[in-house]
């Protein structure tokens, strides 16, 4: 895992409560709140007990998505795959979380599995501050999503683009250029062009 990726997988452990969302078997999106219970050099690690329909819906799925908000107002999200882990990261999440213990004392531990969040890609996001600044990651073998728009070579030069930006994150050029870590990924420049220039990178 590169140091990007683990910063923010720290960042989810510290943050440690997310919402955690999935599909039930209608094709239906569940959410609920969890607690990110381990941040190791081979993924994030959660715990959910079997007789749950969280526990179904990951088992069924291998997927799961995770969004936190930080202390600072920041947002972390994130979308990987997951797998069942063996018994010993149960007994790795209750000495890292002693407060376990009250819910699930004794043996009654091992009615949960520990999923291991092995791939997947993530984004960090701040709006709290001017310009935004946004950061992409990802690890277990996952691309770094890329997100927002791009300005294509049928750019004319008018600048409409950039006059519309409310972050004024769009320079000139041959074409102009989109600074995709300033972007708020709006579309407004995408309206505003007359040449149909501004591509979303994701149609």
């Amino acid at each position: 895992m590169n140091k990007t990726a683990k910063k923010y997988v720290d960042l989810f452990r510290q943050v440690k409560t997310a919402t955690a969302a999935t599909v039930d078997a209608q094709g239906r999106p569940q959410a609920r709140i969890i607690n990110v219970m381990l941040a190791e050099d081979d993924g994030m690690y959660i715990v959910t007990s079997k007789g749950k329909p969280f526990y179904k819906q990951l088992a069924d799925s291998g997927e799961i998505a995770l969004a936190a908000m930080c202390p600072d107002c920041q947002s972390l999200k994130f979308t990987g795959k997951l797998r069942v882990a063996d018994k010993k990261w149960v007994d790795k999440v209750f000495e890292h979380n002693p407060g376990m213990n009250e819910v699930y004392p004794g043996e009654s531990r091992y009615i949960l599995d520990a999923f291991h969040i092995y791939e997947g890609c993530g984004e960090w996001f701040d709006l709290l501050h001017y310009p935004i600044s946004r950061e992409s990651f990802a690890y277990g073998g996952a691309e770094v999503e890329k997100n927002g728009f791009v300005i294509s070579n049928k750019c004319i030069g008018c600048g409409a683009c950039a006059k519309a930006c409310p972050q004024q994150c769009i320079t000139a050029g041959s074409p102009f250029a989109i600074d995709p870590v300033h972007c708020l990924q709006c579309g407004r420049c995408a309206e505003f062009c007359p040449a149909g220039a501004v591509e979303r990178l994701h149609p």
